[in-house]
Parts: structure tokens; sequence; C-alpha cells
């Protein structure tokens, strides 16, 4: 097993937006319990401190809420998940922009590749 983790950043933050991608998209259901640190360690091929620095940082962003005799559960508020959706979507967005424009495209050229895409 194992994810393919990039050089850019070190890999605890990149395996919590792994399982914040998982929350935000429905992978993970709202109050759905999730895998233990060792389960997370075991499917991403990381050592299970990596994985509990990952969750706590998405404890922290509340995400995730810990019932100390049960596990790790997604939260249930559904704004705060709302909220990092958005906020995901944004930071997607721009990067792709910022991405475009290093290529030489102005907005106007992007907004017709996207619409031109679409049909």
């Amino acid at each position: 097993m194992g994810y393919n983790f990039s050089n850019d950043k070190p890999i605890f933050l990149q395996l919590a937006d792994v399982i914040k991608s998982d929350i935000v998209s429905g992978k993970f259901k709202i109050t759905e319990k999730l895998p233990s640190v060792r389960d997370f360690a075991f499917l991403y091929g990381v050592n299970p401190n990596t994985v509990q620095k990952a969750l706590q940082i998405l404890e922290d962003d509340g995400l995730i809420v810990t019932d100390r005799t049960n596990g790790k559960f997604v939260a249930g508020s559904t704004e705060k998940i709302e909220a990092q959706k958005s906020k995901t979507i944004t930071q997607e967005i721009d990067l792709f922009i910022e991405k475009m424009k290093s290529l030489g495209l102005g907005l106007d050229e992007i907004k017709n590749l996207i619409n031109n895409r679409g049909e």
C-alpha cells in the first residue's frame, strides 16, 4: 500500500489535505467514524505519528472530533465542512488561474477555455 506524497511540503500536511478532501467530498460522511490511526498509517504507508499530526490539524480545524473511548469521527457540523469545501474550491481555482497566467493566458482566455470545455 502507500500513497505518492510529493517532496514540496511535509507529509503530515499533505495527508491532512487528503483526508480533508475526503471529508468535504463526502467520502467520509458527517458523524462517520474514521479509520484508526494504525489503519490510516497502513493505508497511506506512513508512520502513525504522521497520521496523528495530520488528524490533529483536522481536529483543530473543527472537521473531526475525538471520542476518547470510540475513536475519531467526522464532525457533525455541516457549516464547518461547507466552509472548508468553499475554501478548498477557492484555493484550487486560484491555483488554476495562476498556472494558466504563467502560461501567458489572460482571464478572458481562461474563461473562454472553460466555457468551451463545458460544451
